[in-house]
């Protein structure tokens, strides 16, 4: 992990955190709006109903009286007159062959348009209509409601009513719009204090890791020493006291030049994950060219492959020009080889295929193992991370070099991907973009 890695870590946290105070607040602010609204709208709903029987109970004898008398009154307009806005919105009193026998209205010059919406609705009991109408440039919302008037189960006419809400269909707009600024500016805030809050949180994981790293990196540069002279060691015993030594003592001399060699890979590779860590290697970009590379990468690995009479082919031009930090690249392909060889099966295969054009330079190394199960490839370029932690004992493996894989990888500014089956072998493809000749020369 490294500083890039602590800011991602930061950034994800405070990510998150945000996320849940978003989802917090708009889960607020919708169950405001809701439970406001609809105690507001319930309440002015049930007076609506009320007006409605009001008017019924003083109007309903008109219609009856209609109804008896047969009455038609050619000026029904003059029965309806203009009330203060302290009184309901409107009320009418219609007969069944739809003239406007009475009632009373806040404003005249929309009588058309609620006639209009109100022709041939008979409401039912308790029936409530939602409504809108312009006066002007100024939009009224109002909740129409009605009672019918029957006698002896003939409908003879209807009392329509109406209440005017915009008052309070203003009011919850507003209180919705100070919920909406209000939790925009809380999750800004809160976005603030997450991100301070989880760098806070980071400290003390940051120094913790300082230390292991330092740890690490200490520790083995100090094994480096006892581990060259171990070898130095066996190698003289090797030299002067081998033909005195019995079949027993050689076997157990050679386990353990196996062990010191699988023990000074271990350190190297620790040693040097700590200097990447701490920024402490540098690339050196040249030109060269990379079929030699592979063709010596393939020489290292062919005592291993002998033994399991594992086949290699290329597929490569041999004039390809590679721009990069060559011990790295080498040191990436190696890796890559030596996984395929480790993890191939009897008689196996491993593929090398190397490509390039104007912007990129693509390695791809496919062999025909025993594959990644694909739940575990998106952790296999973690570090210690092992799909199988017999297998990879078995052959001799932390989990340690694909990590340092991937770090050259990235260090190049290119990417690496795993594509595999169980029991079908893997294929890791490494792109490396590349400069220009010209670009190069510059």
């Amino acid at each position: 992990m490294n500083d890039k890695m602590f800011k991602q870590t930061r950034f994800r946290l405070t990510l998150l955190f945000a996320s849940l105070i978003v989802v917090f607040f708009v889960l607020f602010t919708s169950a405001s709006y809701m439970i406001v609204s609809s105690l507001i709208m319930t309440k002015q709903r049930q007076q609506a109903i009320d007006l409605a029987e009001e008017e019924y109970m003083e109007h309903k004898f008109e219609l009856l009286n209609w109804y008896y008398k047969n009455a038609d009154d050619d000026d029904t307009d003059e029965s309806i007159s203009a009330h203060h806005s302290s009184m309901p919105f409107f009320y009418y009193v219609i007969t069944r062959d739809g003239e406007v026998i009475k009632g009373e209205e806040s404003f005249p010059e929309i009588r058309e348009n609620i006639l209009h919406r109100i022709h041939g609705w008979r409401p039912g009991n308790k029936d409530v209509r939602y409504e809108t109408v312009t006066i002007g440039n100024e939009k009224i919302w109002f909740l129409l409601s009605g009672k019918q008037v029957l006698i002896k189960k003939i409908y003879i006419g209807t009392i329509y009513t109406g209440i005017n809400i915009t008052e309070q269909v203003y009011i919850v707009k507003v209180l919705t719009g100070v919920l909406c600024v209000m939790s925009i500016v809380f999750i800004g805030l809160s976005v603030v204090l997450g991100y301070y809050m989880s760098g806070r949180a980071m400290v003390p994981i940051a120094n913790a890791f300082k230390r292991q790293k330092e740890f690490v990196a200490d520790a083995s540069h100090e094994l480096r020493t006892p581990l060259s002279i171990l070898q130095s060691s066996i190698e003289v015993i090797e030299s002067e006291e081998k033909g005195k030594l019995g079949e027993f003592s050689l076997q157990v001399l050679d386990d353990m030049k196996d062990e010191l060699k699988r023990m000074t890979k271990l350190t190297n590779d620790l040693l040097w994950l700590a200097r990447s860590d701490s920024n402490a290697i540098t690339l050196t970009k040249e030109w060269f060219p990379l079929f030699p590379v592979v063709n010596e990468l393939i020489r290292k690995c062919r005592p291993l492959a002998e033994q399991k009479q594992i086949r290699f082919t290329v597929h490569m031009q041999e004039d390809i020009m590679v721009y990069g930090d060559k011990e790295r690249i080498i040191q990436l392909m190696f890796i890559l080889l030596d996984n395929s060889v480790k993890y191939n099966n009897e008689n196996g295969q491993v593929s090398i295929k190397v490509e390039r054009n104007r912007k990129n330079v693509m390695i791809e190394i496919k062999d025909t193992g025993i594959g990644i199960p694909i739940e575990h490839q998106k952790y296999i370029f973690e570090r210690f991370y092992r799909v199988d932690p017999s297998r990879s004992q078995r052959q001799q493996g932390y989990g340690i070099g694909l990590s340092i894989a991937k770090w050259i990888v990235d260090a190049h500014g290119g990417t690496i991907n795993v594509q595999s089956e169980e029991k079908r072998g893997s294929r890791f493809i490494v792109t490396l973009p590349q400069p220009t000749i010209i670009e190069s020369e510059g």
